[in-house]
């Protein structure tokens, strides 16, 4: 008969730093949209005008601009990818978890931009009529302009 011995004991020290990585990441958060301070020349929040059109009023229509945006098959796998790439990187301890979500918040944002310079449809004869044009979600380009992404607690 022929026998080895196998240690089943296992080493846990890195562990500890694994979920200290992790719970980083966790934490790590990429804000897009529309911030405290972006205002119209009136002072209306572009925030407020961005909420307005994006869930609708009884006087505009709903114009889910984010949601598509985020609801893209293209985005959505755009997103996916680099969220797996930052646990990846934390899991690894390879370094870059938070300049990946740095580039998740800027793809977003150019990807925003997109959506509001491409939205279809048309506005009302009422709305052409007191804009001069016709383009949705588009009046002087200050919501346009305002789209940006953070991460809390890093300098971007």
């Amino acid at each position: 008969m022929i026998s080895t011995k196998v240690d089943t004991k296992l080493d846990l020290r890195g562990l500890g730093n694994l979920a200290k990585r992790l719970t980083t990441l966790a934490r790590t958060k990429a804000e897009v949209g529309f911030f405290q301070g972006d205002t119209y020349d009136d002072g209306t929040p572009v925030a407020q005008v961005a909420a307005y059109n994006e869930y609708g009023t009884r006087f505009h229509p709903q114009r889910p601009f984010m949601q598509e945006t985020l609801e893209n098959k293209t985005n959505l796998q755009a997103i996916i990818k680099l969220m797996k790439q930052a646990a990846r990187a934390s899991i690894l301890n390879t370094g870059g978890a938070r300049s990946i979500m740095q580039l998740l918040g800027k793809i977003v944002a150019d990807e925003i931009k997109i959506t509001i310079a491409n939205y279809p449809g048309h506005n009302s004869p009422q709305t052409i009529a007191t804009k001069g044009f016709d383009r949705p979600l588009f009046d002087t380009g200050k919501m346009l302009e305002s789209v940006r992404f953070r991460i809390p607690g890093a300098a971007v």
